[in-house]
């Protein structure tokens, strides 16, 4: 795969991971240096040649506040729900035509202090992650790490973000349609919009701002590139040298033939 550095209705399962250096590692693999263990938001997206694009958004960029209180609305939005957590822009046209045409996954990690959407919380099984307007899973559902500001753990792995404590962990998703969604705003606008859709708003105190605050991949900051490795399908211009190459050789046999 080949990785640009810059983290769908249906959600795929993550296997819980048992301490927080898991959180530097993505459904996709190991996420590049540079990115913090905990803080923020990283995107992990693998487009339909390979290509995978990675960012992270800063920390301190982020929501802080409820999901819809009407003296801090979000700006943008009507009521304040869904809640625009964050944008991540620094995306090119140039980029994401690298991407091959389209998204085969996506991934999204998020750190998030005083979710309420453990077992028991009040808001369990209430939340929606939304991205570019595509629903991409539960916050009740995603295997998160509780760790203090610094990514140090200091609890069990667990399945959403709890009440008063700082949790991380990772939305996936192949769901073709939402991956379309996400394609089609982000060639658009350039960007990965973040939201919380609650069914009951107004409800509860969202900290996005906690853990590492990263600047070293941040808002604006132009992805990297990594050629692919494994089977990936070449692009274009490899795929016609490799038929050249195999045209040269059939007409080389030719000749030998006739000799």
């Amino acid at each position: 795969m080949r990785n640009l550095f810059l983290s769908a209705a249906a959600a795929v399962a993550v296997a819980l991971p048992s301490t927080a250096s898991a959180q530097l590692a993505s459904p996709n693999g190991a996420l590049p240096s540079g990115v913090s263990v905990i803080g923020g938001v990283v995107a992990d997206l693998i487009g339909t040649n390979g290509t995978r694009l990675v960012s992270q958004l800063s920390a301190s960029s982020l929501y802080r506040g409820f999901s819809n209180n009407p003296e801090n609305p979000v700006p943008g939005t009507a009521s304040g729900n869904p809640l625009t957590i964050g944008t991540q822009t620094g995306f090119t046209a140039g980029n994401l035509l690298l991407l091959g045409g389209g998204l085969s996954s996506a991934s999204f990690r998020f750190t998030l202090y005083d979710g309420d959407t453990g077992a028991g919380n009040f808001d369990e099984n209430d939340n929606t992650l939304l991205v570019n307007g595509a629903t991409i899973g539960n916050w009740s559902s995603v295997s998160t790490s509780q760790t203090n500001s610094t990514g140090g753990t200091i609890g069990s792995a667990t399945l959403g973000f709890l009440d008063d404590q700082l949790y991380t962990g990772w939305f996936t998703t192949t769901d073709l349609t939402a991956l379309g969604t996400i394609w089609s705003a982000l060639n658009t606008n350039l960007s990965l919009v973040f939201q919380l859709q609650d069914v009951d708003p107004a409800d509860n105190f969202f900290d996005f701002t906690q853990g590492i605050n990263s600047s070293l991949i941040d808002v604006g900051t132009g992805p990297v590139v990594q050629p692919p490795t494994g089977n990936a399908v070449p692009e274009p211009a490899s795929l016609a040298l490799v038929i050249g190459g195999a045209m040269a050789m059939g007409a080389a046999a030719r000749r030998r033939r006739k000799a």
